[in-house]
């Protein structure tokens, strides 16, 4: 897929979630993301039985994101096994991701989060961004350090609309978007360092993406080290290990 073939496979994946996509395969997860949520259920005021559906539209959020992410990204390996889209082809990763996203969004109305779409439109708005630097003529009208704050927003925003979901205070909100913020630090960096998932090449290098590194002049070993500064700074005040 060229960058315009990509951006059109994101601008389609929201669409569709508005209409009546049907899943076609089980998209599994680790978990992670709805043990986030309990950790910081204790932080908002929602009941036992709304935190359950919190964990559920967050789950639908990270298959969707998960499976359309590794489309953009080509990634053909995930979690050392094939990837979703090539397993079962873009078309069907798109309508399932879709599923996923229509899925959420019908319990976060029904629970009320008023600012489901918002959050949900700043994360595609920063996969868009990052796709659209693809381009070869793509010129950065802003620095790069400022693109990056926006890209950023990918992994930024989907934590601070878990937060927000829960009814978190301000500081609580704060906190689990920088967490956001020093996940991608920790990914980009050690993504270059290490390797992920079992795949053979690191899909930031290869599409030229805007990483920390790139948009900060910075080594990968520098932004493990802050990335790791940020989360512990963060964790005493999410209530988190280190």
């Amino acid at each position: 897929m060229n960058w315009i073939e990509k951006v059109a496979a994101i601008n389609s994946f929201y669409k569709k979630s508005f209409e009546n996509p049907r899943p076609w395969a089980d998209v599994p997860t680790s978990g992670s993301y709805a043990k986030k949520v309990r950790k910081l259920a204790i932080f908002g005021n929602r009941s036992k039985e709304e935190i359950k559906e919190i964990c559920r539209i967050v789950e639908h959020l990270r298959k969707a994101f998960k499976i359309m992410d590794d489309l953009i990204d080509e990634d053909e390996v995930r979690d050392f096994a094939p990837a979703f889209w090539v397993l079962n082809g873009a078309e069907k990763t798109i309508e399932q991701a879709a599923y996923h996203l229509g899925r959420a969004r019908k319990i976060a109305v029904e629970l009320g989060i008023t600012n489901f779409e918002q959050r949900v439109c700043e994360v595609i708005a920063a996969a868009r961004l990052e796709v659209e630097m693809e381009n070869p003529k793509f010129t950065a009208e802003l620095p790069l350090s400022e693109l990056w704050a926006m890209v950023v927003m990918k992994e930024a925003s989907f934590r601070l609309l878990i937060a927000e979901a829960l009814g978190c205070p301000e500081n609580i909100c704060k906190a689990a978007y920088l967490d956001g913020v020093a996940a991608q630090m920790l990914d980009d960096s050690l993504s270059v360092l290490y390797g992920k998932d079992g795949r053979i090449s690191n899909s930031d290098e290869r599409l030229g993406r805007l990483t920390y590194m790139r948009a900060f002049g910075t080594t990968p070993k520098k932004t493990v080290v802050l990335g790791r500064k940020l989360k512990s700074e963060i964790a005493p005040i999410l209530g988190l290990e280190v």
